[in-house]
């Protein structure tokens, strides 16, 4: 299974190891000793760093990784991770061992320490099994070769996504016999474009507009899409929405781009296409007005493994959006469209009102969000891949960063803390020459579980810069209270709970676990001479966290 593996495109296994994988360990040694190909063997010490290390890789390549954990304990300490992954739509191959079955050493694995009692769970696919696109227990090992294959090809079915394959101890250890099928015969199926009709029937509503809008989330993840949206943007004056971008899907800097902030022009629009996103606005701020015509196109485009899920759409299609962007530009090349004066201002009104307004830079100097996103815009170059997990902060850095390249910008399609930065590290692997940097919350900075992180980054040389937006706390519960109670007693008495991790030297963690460079920063004279510094180190070869202190979320002292 190993050998398929490489031979297969999965270059790494993210693994925290168990008393189920002496099978595992003795073929490492075995295909390490032979010179044998095989995916390199990744020690991750927090299972919250393998996967979301893998689910950055798969971000930055579309091919799956393997990660390897423990029983029943391994699996559940993905927690957070799985559905990220799952919400994310990237593909993922997580084996997990299963305890033992037989007890009288008559089978190579038996049962041979105790905790093979306590860790035999009867369910436990069902630990993340709504997250995963197929759950699977390998019973025979002859069997291992074909069920690895379907396992690729079920992970990179669109949509993508995570699939979990367990086995017994005794399983494992089964010889698995000689090579069986053709790998290519295992290869996903493929989503098709739209009908000449369809076509035509979008092509002409959108052409027809007087405010038409594009609202996307996760074009991007196919880099090639991204010119031919911009190509259609300018043959017929459309204006393209980013909302919580998980990938750099339109140009920031493009005349063309409408903003980060979700629900904007949604009210104005007279048509709307949705075109690869989740949540393209939110009913309680903004919906679309009376007899709008919406039109949705995406990979998945009614969300089955949302539990309530519906935005309107005349027409919905699921196809490969990067086909259907070539279709619709052949279209247009053949069938140029007269200019538009009314789209032409609409569009012209949409640049004049995206940004989002400039605060009065604080008197006593201390940093706050927009001195910390402007000074990390000046930091970037054509070498940069910024990965964001700051909820409170991302349409602020967005908005001056205007990410411009295909495949400079990632975050996290599901909202479990502590992905970034773990995922920058599979980023740093697939991208060697980029300089990844990170933006991070300081809560999910604790989430990520640094002191496994930035173990993995400096064992593995991959190098990265973190720097951590540290408001003293959880921001976002407290957001979430005031949109609920804006002027509820915990608004009153300052009382919202959330100074987490208040007073944590957040870069030394990473300093004592992986060697990283550790800064502090609290006044804006020092920002931009202190990232550039951190950054000199990272491309030097050594992690470096900054930690840049603004304002604290909450004076509530807790204990």
């Amino acid at each position: 299974m190993l050998q398929l593996a490489g031979e297969l495109g999965v270059e790494y296994i993210f693994t925290n190891l168990g008393s189920d994988h002496p099978a595992f360990i003795e073929a490492f040694a075995a295909l390490d000793e032979a010179g044998a190909a095989m995916p390199r063997v990744m020690v991750c010490p927090h299972e919250m760093t393998a996967l979301s290390a893998a689910h950055g890789y798969a971000m930055a390549t579309r091919r799956p990784q393997m990660v390897l954990v423990h029983v029943d304990v391994g699996t559940q300490n993905l927690g957070c991770s799985i559905h990220n992954a799952a919400r994310s739509r990237v593909p993922a191959i997580i084996v997990a061992g299963l305890s033992p079955v037989t007890i009288d050493g008559g089978r190579a694995g038996f049962r041979t320490e105790y905790i093979h009692y306590t860790q035999d769970s009867p369910r436990q696919h069902e630990i993340g099994g709504q997250y995963m696109k197929w759950s699977y227990e390998l019973r025979a090992g002859e069997m291992a070769e074909q069920v690895f294959l379907r396992a690729m090809q079920l992970a990179q079915a669109e949509p993508q996504g995570p699939v979990y394959l367990t086995g017994a101890r005794e399983v494992w250890e089964e010889p698995a016999g000689p090579p069986r099928s053709d790998p290519a015969s295992w290869s996903p199926p493929k989503l098709g474009t739209l009908s000449a009709d369809d076509l035509r029937l979008l092509h002409g509503v959108m052409q027809g507009a007087r405010r038409p809008l594009i609202v996307t989330s996760y074009l991007g993840r196919v880099p090639e899409s991204v010119g031919v949206l911009v190509d259609i943007s300018e043959a017929l004056d459309l204006p393209v929405l980013e909302v919580s971008p998980q990938y750099m899907n339109f140009p920031g800097d493009h005349p063309h781009h409408a903003g980060y902030r979700r629900n904007a022009h949604i009210a104005e629009a007279d048509v709307l296409l949705m075109l690869d996103v989740d949540v393209p606005w939110l009913f309680s701020n903004t919906r679309p007005a009376e007899g709008v015509r919406c039109f949705h196109i995406d990979v998945d485009p009614i969300k089955p493994d949302i539990g309530f899920w519906h935005f309107p759409a005349e027409r919905s299609w699921c196809a490969d959006s990067a086909a259907v962007l070539q279709q619709w530009r052949e279209l247009v090349r053949h069938q140029p469209p007269p200019r538009s004066l009314p789209r032409q201002a609409w569009v012209e009104r949409i640049r004049e009102t995206r940004g989002l307004p400039v605060p009065a830079s604080r008197a006593d100097g201390v940093i706050d969000e927009h001195d910390l996103s402007r000074a990390i815009e000046a930091l970037l170059d054509d070498q940069s891949v910024v990965v964001v997990e700051a909820p409170t902060l991302t349409e602020r850095l967005l908005s001056a960063l205007k990410m411009h390249r295909p495949g400079s910008y990632f975050a996290n399609g599901g909202s479990g803390l502590g992905w970034a930065i773990n995922a920058a590290i599979g980023i740093k692997l697939a991208k060697p020459q980029a300089d990844v940097i990170t933006v991070v919350g300081d809560g999910s900075y604790l989430f990520g579980v640094p002191s496994s992180a930035f173990w993995v980054a400096q064992t593995y040389g991959a190098p990265i810069l973190t720097i951590i937006h540290a408001n003293s706390g959880w921001h976002a519960p407290k957001r979430s209270t005031l949109l609920v109670h804006p002027e509820g007693t915990a608004r009153r008495l300052d009382r919202f709970w959330v100074p987490a991790g208040a007073g944590v030297r957040h870069a030394d963690i990473a300093a004592a676990a992986g060697g990283a460079g550790a800064f502090e920063v609290r006044q804006r004279s020092d920002l931009l001479p202190t990232l550039k510094e951190a950054l000199a180190m990272v491309r030097s070869g050594k992690s470096a966290v900054v930690s840049v202190a603004t304002h604290p979320v909450s004076k509530q002292v807790l204990g």
